[in-house]
């Protein structure tokens, strides 16, 4: 009710400025006194005449005539001329009754007509912040009212990303593919379609997501998100190289200042690394802070079993690595050590995601795995030894021992 009173009191004060300032203001004094230019134009006129009657233009009753007629003007118009001056302080006295019931009108008015609960009423609203079931309810009426208007294709992607956030993916992807089909294969839509699908399937973007990407870029070679989502693709499908050309094309959209191009890098860096290459350092690109570790983390201690030693060399690179337990394969998280660091103890955590929906935080179940490779590559090769173990990132781990103990089929 405070607030509102103030709220009031402003918009009074506001309205009395517009009408107390034009009063209260010192009026200019406006001259119309043009003898002087009447006379000087009358002079002009009767020359003209009296040069028209040299030369014969006019003859003597027509001058006279002109002269008479020219004389009756300028008497008429030095009659009109006249100075007026207006009065300083004319209307001032309105100012005081006008800055008194102008307030007490306004408010007698709204005990009328107006309810001084209003105010408070709204600022209870503004403070409820919409419940789930209140978010139910807005995303069935939008459902219910595409049921009734099927042919609206920005109705259907709006509910889409409603589902989306709702993580209802089955039904958003349903509702991309209805207004895919009213709109064509248009970039945007292919892409969030690709998305949603990935996220359906636990983040993996093979298969149907890649081929909706790859038809978005042959429709738009430059665009953004097709050109990451691709690259992590790739990335999936273990064609780091194919990855990093998408991903370098990417780049060139960005300045190497701007925070896009360095997360770039750093998925270029991890390909690199993932194909056993030292990662690019970049002179024009100023230093990235540390990334600090934030949501989930999992401590893992590495050993390998006495058994594999012998056929392990110490320069050989170990991927430590989480993962989906369901659904794609794309690493959560990955740790490269060597050989010759066994045991150690390592800590995973969403820093190190390659996609930021794809985190450790965003599933309930991850396998971690530490595999040798022999030739640094971080797609797993029959034969290398390798330790795996599933576990629930919603339970408190603790320090997660894990052996490299057999072999990859």
């Amino acid at each position: 009710m405070i607030q509102f009173g103030i709220f009031v009191a402003l918009l009074i004060a506001i309205a009395l400025c517009f009408l107390l300032i034009p009063l209260w203001m010192k009026p200019k004094i406006v001259s119309s006194d043009d003898s002087e230019i009447n006379i000087e134009l009358a002079q002009k006129k009767l020359h003209t005449l009296e040069a028209d009657l040299e030369n014969g233009i006019i003859t003597q009753a027509q001058y006279e005539l002109l002269k008479n007629e020219l004389m009756l003007n300028l008497q008429r118009d030095l009659k009109q001329s006249d100075v007026h001056i207006v009065d300083e302080k004319k209307g001032r006295w309105l100012a005081i009754p006008l800055s008194v019931f102008v307030p007490l009108l306004a408010l007698a008015i709204y005990s009328v007509k107006g309810d001084f609960r209003a105010f408070d009423a709204v600022q209870t609203q503004m403070k409820e912040k919409p419940t789930s079931s209140d978010i139910n309810a807005m995303v069935e009426k939008l459902a219910q009212k595409m049921k009734d208007n099927p042919s609206d294709s920005e109705g259907w992607i709006m509910l889409a990303r409603s589902y989306k956030v709702m993580k209802r993916y089955s039904e958003s992807v349903e509702a991309l593919r209805k207004a895919l089909a009213l709109t064509g294969e248009q970039p945007e839509i292919l892409l969030q379609l690709a998305d949603v699908i990935a996220m359906k399937n636990g983040g993996s973007l093979l298969g149907e997501p890649a081929e909706l990407v790859a038809k978005s870029l042959d429709i738009d070679a430059n665009n953004d998100m097709g050109l990451w989502l691709y690259g992590l693709a790739s990335a999936e499908d273990g064609k780091f190289n194919e990855a990093i050309g998408y991903w370098k094309k990417l780049q060139t959209h960005y300045k190497p200042e701007d925070d896009d191009f360095k997360e770039v890098q750093k998925l270029i860096n991890q390909a690199h690394e993932a194909l056993g290459q030292d990662a690019e350092v970049l002179s024009q690109s100023k230093p990235d802070i540390k990334t600090v570790a934030t949501g989930k983390s999992i401590r893992v201690s590495v050993t390998l079993n006495e058994k594999l030693k012998a056929s392990a060399n110490p320069e050989d690179v170990v991927f430590i690595y989480a993962q989906p337990a369901q659904g794609g394969k794309m690493p959560l998280a990955v740790v490269k050590k060597q050989v010759k660091d066994l045991p150690l103890e390592v800590t995973l955590d969403d820093s190190m995601a390659m996609m930021p929906t794809m985190t450790i935080s965003s599933v309930e179940n991850v396998q971690i795995s530490a595999r040798i490779s022999h030739s640094g590559n971080a797609i797993a090769q029959s034969g290398e030894p390798i330790g795996k173990t599933l576990l629930s990132t919603t339970a408190d781990n603790g320090v997660v021992k894990l052996a490299i103990s057999e072999l990859v089929p």
